[in-house]
């Protein structure tokens, strides 16, 4: 008996190892990339037949992952196709319909939320200044890289602000060896989304590929940014990371090129600007193979991809409105949704919706369309007159959609009775919008009164337009003239009196005609209407400053709160730190605003002095060195670089510092200490 217990007593032994050894190791979490590159289309990339353009990175992508031949963007525009990418949620549920509007609500969770709650590192690098973190889109990122020089704000407008593909490929794997080399060990999993804005327009493509790409600089941009992106998938393989990584490679919107009479993109929804590459290569060991799918997607898909092939599961899932791209139901056909508010928002003619399916693509507008996008690729020939049955059941889905609870009510900036009367549809407005389009490419060259010109045109034509008094507004500030600034941006709020970004600029050209009131009176009004508009806290405190250094501070340290990368930001904020003699706070901000590219000798030497006091003198020296090579005659960094030697006891240098100062300055002649 005793023997027979033993025996059973192993077995159960040997049965529990069994079940044991049958469980699998639990998978590492992959590594998740998102790469959004901007206004691609989909027929301009080589794995979707282009052949005038060389995309050897996204092909090979391709060749590795899943190619989703009909995937598309449900707005053509940056900001707001961003948010829908990140979140899962169609703009109308949102709230981010165009860039007139405010930031993401915060009910709205992004993917990047949900990774750092689930452990992972989380890092963003953006090439635009449309994707501003002052924008909600930086929520969940422990490093969101939205910081440009401070030079580019004063060679452009604030729109058109970015960098180059090189400079954030650069950024973006500086952070990724970081993150590979962390405290903890084992490394903890990342998610990285990098931006890239190259092919936006103005298409200035550098050499080589501005040469080989001679008359279609567009395609020289996209050439370029598929260049850049191979370094950073050249550091994957290198890392060996590449084969277990998840990557997902997609564009916001396309691009118009004429089509339709449009130049760029944001006005229509045709597939020249809604048709977008999508490319997923899923890790190693996920069960999906290469291949290409056919039926129409959509871009909200991305985040339940995302977070499906990572194997996280997360109540975020909730909010998403489009299934997963892989597993599930994916591959069921399912209508694309597509809509453009920027026609509405920014002019006051119709807002457009649109529905795609596997064959028929329908825009609703005054005038509808109906398309067979398998016959008539181009979008020439609109069947909607002849197929009014079509049409009835694509109005219904679109319909049903629509009344999926849109989160807010939206601010119309178009009168109840033009409402009620009828909006134009955007397709009889076309000549008003590319003038408006010339008008803002000719302010950017600086050829102001052409630009002018077309302005008072578009005026002319619909008074009631509030975009006309804006622009003009902003070209007149560019020249300085601040009292025709003025008028233009009140008659803008007079036309439309919640735009935020129109009572900044009122505020900006009242303190320069000396009505510090009213200036600050109008940046508190911007305040009222979006409180995460960190330029008006940044205008309210530079007028403070003038006669309540403590509420200044306030409302600097409020702009830094929302937007820390703003260089002017953090030199003002440093200075006023200066005056009040609490240099550890001076040295934090000065220092932000010369890493953040303010590059100048002053600053430098109010870093120094700083520094000294606050017992940092290797520093101290050091930065007024920086100064002195920025401006060899600025006396006072010299003879403060001489008190700073000889508080380290170099009596010789010192000395030679002195005289310096002394000799370009004979007032510190008197000041220099005789050590």
């Amino acid at each position: 008996m005793k023997y027979f217990l033993q025996l059973l007593t192993l077995l159960a032994v040997l049965l529990g190892c069994v079940r044991a050894a049958a469980v699998p190791p639990r998978r590492a979490k992959p590594n998740v990339i998102l790469i959004t590159i901007d206004t691609v289309r989909a027929d301009h990339v080589g794995c979707y037949g282009a052949t005038t353009v060389q995309t050897p990175t996204l092909d090979a992508l391709a060749h590795d992952g899943i190619v989703f031949e009909r995937a598309i963007s449900q707005v053509p525009l940056t900001w707001p196709s961003h948010a829908s990418i990140l979140t899962g949620t169609y703009p109308f549920q949102n709230g981010v319909q165009d860039f007139t509007g405010q930031p993401l609500d915060a009910r709205f969770r992004s993917v990047a939320q949900v990774f750092k709650q689930q452990g992972y590192a989380t890092g963003a690098v953006v090439s635009a200044f449309v994707l501003d973190r002052s924008w909600g889109l930086a929520r969940g990122f422990d490093f969101y890289d939205d910081a440009f020089s401070p030079e580019v704000f004063q060679q452009k407008d604030i729109g058109l602000v970015d960098r180059k593909a090189g400079e954030s490929v650069t950024r973006a794997l500086k952070w990724l060896n970081a993150a590979r080399m962390p405290k903890e060990t084992p490394a903890r999993p990342f998610f990285f989304w990098l931006h890239l804005y190259d092919p936006h327009s103005p298409y200035d493509p550098p050499e080589p590929f501005r040469t080989t790409y001679r008359g279609h600089l567009y395609d020289g941009e996209i050439a370029y940014a598929d260049h850049e992106l191979g370094r950073l998938i050249a550091w994957l393989n290198q890392n060996r990371l590449y084969d277990r990584s998840l990557i997902v490679v997609l564009s916001d919107h396309g691009e118009s090129l004429g089509d339709h009479g449009e130049k760029e993109h944001g006005f229509f929804v045709y597939n020249s600007t809604v048709h977008i590459p999508l490319i997923v290569k899923p890790p190693a060991g996920s069960g999906f193979r290469p291949g290409r799918v056919t039926t129409p997607v959509e871009t909200t898909a991305v985040a339940p991809t995302l977070l499906r092939l990572a194997g996280i599961k997360d109540a975020t899932e909730k909010q998403f409105q489009s299934p997963t791209l892989v597993g599930g139901n994916a591959g069921n056909e399912n209508a694309a949704y597509s809509e453009s508010f920027y026609s509405f928002s920014s002019f006051g003619w119709s807002p457009l919706h649109a529905l795609q399916t596997t064959r028929y693509h329908y825009i609703e507008a005054p005038a509808p369309e109906l398309y067979d996008v398998l016959a008539d690729p181009q979008e020439k020939n609109n069947l909607a007159s002849q197929q009014t049955a079509t049409v009835a059941v694509l109005e219904d889905k679109l319909q049903a959609l629509l009344r999926q609870n849109p989160f807010v009510a939206y601010r119309s900036p178009v009168s109840p009775e033009a409402l009620a009367a009828g909006l134009p549809d955007p397709k009889s407005k076309l000549w008003e919008f590319n003038a408006i389009l010339e008008a803002g490419d000719a302010f950017h060259a600086g050829d102001f009164p052409a630009g002018a010109a077309l302005l008072d045109r578009v005026q002319e034509k619909d008074p009631q337009m509030y975009i006309v008094p804006f622009m003009l507004g902003e070209g007149a500030a560019r020249q300085q003239k601040w009292e025709e600034a003025a008028a233009a941006f009140q008659k803008c709020l007079q036309l439309n009196p919640n735009f935020d970004q129109a009572m900044t600029g009122l505020s900006r050209a009242l303190v320069f005609l000396g009505k510090d009131d009213d200036a600050a009176q109008w940046a508190r009004n911007a305040l009222k209407v979006n409180p995460a508009n960190y330029r008006a806290w940044y205008q309210l405190g530079l007028i403070e400053s003038k006669t309540d250094k403590n509420a200044a501070i306030v409302d600097y340290e409020k702009a830094v709160s929302i937007q820390g990368s703003f260089a002017p930001l953090r030199r003002d904020l440093g200075l006023l730190y200066f005056q009040q003699k609490n240099y550890a706070q001076a040295a934090d901000h000065l220092a932000k605003a010369a890493e953040l590219g303010v590059n100048d000798a002053p600053l430098y030497n109010f870093l120094g002095i700083s520094y000294g006091h606050t017992n940092r003198l290797a520093k101290a020296v050091e930065t007024f060195k920086k100064a002195i090579k920025l401006d060899p005659r600025l006396a006072e960094a010299h003879l403060n670089l001489g008190y700073a030697y000889q508080r380290l006891n170099q009596v010789q240098a010192a000395r030679a510092e002195y005289a310096v100062a002394c000799r370009l300055e004979s007032r510190f002649c008197q000041l220099a200490p005789h050590p």
